[in-house]
């Protein structure tokens, strides 16, 4: 049987610089592969379709190049199959937090050269409602804020652009009341921002969380009951020393499973790796080692 491939291209990726990589990554991956599928994505979950697709037909690897939102797309598309194809990923977004927690390179040359000399890790997903996720969900102002952030100020800003909208957001007083169920117990009370993570990364931050251990099957639960730009300034050295959690505004938990409520009538977006997700109420369980991914960081 032939080793096939699939490579899901975002064109509007890299400063719509994506599409330039197609003949270096089939040289790179057409000396192991001999069937080479390429897909380009025009549109919302075009890339959820394609990965399935690869999935469905038996593929070995489906490769994504593009940013924080391709591979989640991506991620959707394999992550509910037994035994899905391996995922590359050639990291060309704004942030990359998936990318940047693998120790995948932001080079898009140096990402394509480990899609065959990389390590194969398994990875755990998380499921909110009907969708996977393997960096963080969030609910909040913030999230609220960054998906009003256009195509065009995030190639032109790059992060900045995220940091704008949210100080915008900030300004703004807009808590809400929550309660929260979890392995050992639950917690009720006002919020501005919720975080539910696998990684120890968050926004483009490395080991935010350093007691995070990549594929322990946990959900990273950060709190923040107030977040207005002075409190934002007060725990930005929180976040850059890696012990947020210690914060006295912020409520620390772990657990495999969290379902979160909010009372009737009140409408919340969630965010979920940097796209438009669910509303609430969720319901959220973590799937361990769901995924095999071409990473630069060896099995523990």
């Amino acid at each position: 049987m032939k080793k096939s491939a699939m490579i899901i291209i975002n064109p509007s990726s890299g400063k719509e610089r994506a599409a330039e990589f197609e003949d270096r990554i089939r040289k790179v991956i057409g000396e192991d592969y001999e069937y080479l599928e390429v897909r380009y994505t025009k549109g919302k979950r075009d890339a959820t379709r394609y990965a399935k697709e690869a999935g469905d037909k038996g593929f070995q690897i489906v490769v994504a190049l593009g940013g924080d939102g391709t591979v989640n797309e991506t991620v959707n598309g394999l992550a509910g199959f037994d035994d899905p194809p391996v995922l590359g990923i050639v990291p060309m977004g704004t942030v990359n937090d998936l990318a940047r927690a693998l120790q995948i390179p932001q080079d898009p040359e140096d990402a394509i050269d480990l899609l065959k000399d990389g390590y194969i890790r398994r990875i755990d997903v998380a499921k909110a409602n009907d969708r996977y996720y393997t960096n963080t969900l969030a609910i909040g102002k913030i999230p609220s804020a960054i998906h009003n952030v256009d195509s065009d100020e995030k190639s032109k800003l790059g992060p900045l652009a995220y940091f704008i909208a949210s100080a915008r957001e900030l300004a703004k007083d807009a808590s809400f009341g929550v309660s929260l169920s979890m392995d050992n117990g639950s917690w009720e009370g006002d919020i501005e921002v919720l975080a539910a993570g696998l990684l120890d990364t968050i926004g483009g931050f490395r080991e935010v969380l350093p007691r995070v251990h990549m594929g322990d099957g946990m959900l990273n639960i950060l709190v923040f009951r107030k977040l207005d730009i002075l409190e934002a300034i007060k725990i930005s050295p929180s976040v850059l020393m890696g012990n947020l959690e210690e914060n006295d505004n912020v409520d620390y938990f772990r657990s495999r499973r969290l379902q979160i409520s909010v009372s009737e009538g009140t409408s919340i977006e969630s965010d979920v790796d940097g796209e438009k997700g669910p509303d609430l109420p969720l319901d959220i369980e973590v799937l361990p080692g769901r995924l095999r991914v071409i990473t630069g960081l060896m099995e523990d």
